[in-house]
């Protein structure tokens, strides 16, 4: 049993639930989100989707990988070694994993189990749930009862979903 008097299997949840919402995976499920959504208007075929889901993918991981590239030469003075670049670039690597279940679901309408609506349709309703889930793992983690960390996380999701839907609505 470790030493603050958690289950060794509580020990572990924690760990990998801190993992999982380092911040990474969250921004991910995010831009992810906020893509489908814009794609919706359209009208998108399978290809489009994939290609947005991609898209903006490898957009917010190369933005990242420059920013933290940046970020760390200012802060350390001097070139980053090869070692840093790829430990920085398997950090990112989490953005990515956001992009599994969308991807999954619409490669699933590309060969005909359902329609493309079906597919943006239910990728925006597991990255919701999923954004539900880390803000619950969250509030869990900081010690907020099972009612607390639900209400934070609804709190969070509808933030995240409102600064979407006005992003969306400046677009258009």
């Amino acid at each position: 049993m470790p030493a603050n008097g958690e289950s060794t299997d509580h020990a572990v949840i924690r760990a990998l639930a801190l993992h999982a919402i380092s911040g990474r995976l969250v921004y991910g499920a995010v831009v992810i989100l906020a893509t489908l959504l814009a794609v919706t208007v359209a009208g998108p075929t399978v290809t489009d989707e994939m290609g947005a889901i991609l898209l903006a993918t490898l957009a917010v991981v190369f933005a990242e990988f420059y920013s933290e590239v940046v970020g760390a030469t200012i802060r350390e003075r001097r070139a980053l070694t090869h070692r840093e670049l790829v430990k920085t670039a398997g950090e990112l690597g989490t953005l990515a994993f956001a992009a599994i279940p969308p991807l999954v679901v619409t490669a699933g309408a590309a060969i005909g189990l359902y329609s493309p609506d079906i597919a943006i349709w239910v990728s925006i309703w597991i990255l919701a749930t999923s954004l539900f889930a880390f803000g619950f793992a969250a509030g869990r983690v900081s010690g907020r009862s099972l009612i607390g960390s639900a209400v934070a996380a609804a709190v969070l999701l509808a933030i995240g979903v409102g600064v979407i839907v006005v992003k969306l609505m400046a677009l258009h």
